[in-house]
C-alpha cells in the first residue's frame, strides 16, 4: 500500500516545505518541521476576500495546508524562458505590490495596524503566472510592517541570487521594470530588509557580501 507520500506527486521543496499533488488534483503544502498551518490558511481566507490574488484554501489539517492547484509556470520560470519579457514581468511584481498596499493587515497577525501587510517573501519564485492572471503563493512569512520594507526584500532576492552573466543582464532589465515606481524610502528601507534576510537561513560568504553591497549602494543613492 502506497503511503500519503507516495500517493501524492512531490512538485516542489523549499527551505522548509514541501509541495505535493494530490491525486485529486489538489495541491498540499506540508511544513517539514511541523508548524501549524491554520494561521497561513486564515490569511489566505482573508485576502481572497480582499481580492488579492492567491490560491483558494480547500482544507487545512494539523500538518497539511490543501488548496487549489494554480496551473502555470512561475515568474522565474517565465523568465528564465522568455527573458525578453524581464521588463514586463517586473512591472507585473511592483503592480502585485500596489495591490498589498491597498490592503489592511488583519488583526489576527498582530503588530498593531499602524503598518501594512507584508509578504516578506514576494520574489518571482512565489508567483504563479495561471490562465487568470499571476498568483501570489507561500504566505507563511507574512506579517505587519512597513510596506516599503517588503519591496526592498523583492529587490534584495532577486539582486543577489548568482546567476551567470548573461542572466545578469535579464536580471538588470527586470529590476528596472520592478524599481521603475519605486521611491527613495524602498531605498531607505534596504538595511532593514537586509538585516531580516540575514537573520532568517546560514547565508554564505558570496551572499552576505552582495547583501552589504547592495545596502551600501542604496545609501549611497539615498544621499
Amino acid at each position: 500500500m502506497a503511503t500519503r507520500n507516495e500517493a501524492h506527486r512531490l512538485l516542489a521543496s523549499g527551505r522548509e516545505a514541501d509541495v505535493y499533488l494530490r491525486p485529486d488534483g489538489l495541491l498540499v503544502k506540508r511544513d517539514r518541521a511541523g508548524r501549524d498551518p491554520e494561521p497561513e490558511a486564515e490569511l489566505m481566507r482573508y485576502l481572497r476576500g480582499c481580492g488579492v490574488p492567491v490560491p483558494r484554501v480547500a482544507d487545512v489539517s494539523e500538518t497539511d495546508l490543501v488548496m487549489e492547484y494554480v496551473p502555470g509556470p512561475r515568474m522565474s520560470q517565465e523568465l528564465d524562458a522568455r527573458p525578453w519579457r524581464a521588463g514586463a514581468l517586473g512591472r507585473e511584481l511592483a503592480e502585485l505590490h500596489r495591490r498589498l498596499d491597498d490592503v489592511p493587515p488583519p488583526g489576527f497577525l498582530g503588530g498593531g495596524r499602524d503598518g501594512g501587510l507584508v509578504h516578506l517573501d514576494l520574489h518571482p519564485g512565489n508567483v504563479v503566472l495561471g490562465p487568470e492572471g499571476a498568483v501570489v503563493v507561500d504566505w507563511a512569512s507574512a506579517a505587519c510592517g512597513d510596506r516599503r520594507v517588503d519591496v526592498a526584500m523583492s529587490w534584495l532576492a532577486i539582486a543577489v541570487a548568482p546567476l551567470r552573466p548573461l542572466e545578469r543582464l535579464v536580471r538588470a532589465r527586470f529590476l528596472r521594470g520592478f524599481l521603475s515606481g519605486a521611491d527613495a524610502g524602498v531605498r531607505r528601507a534596504m538595511p532593514t530588509a537586509a538585516a531580516i534576510r540575514l537573520a532568517r537561513h546560514q547565508r554564505d560568504e558570496a551572499e552576505v557580501d552582495a547583501v552589504r553591497r547592495l545596502v551600501a549602494d542604496c545609501a549611497d543613492w539615498s544621499d
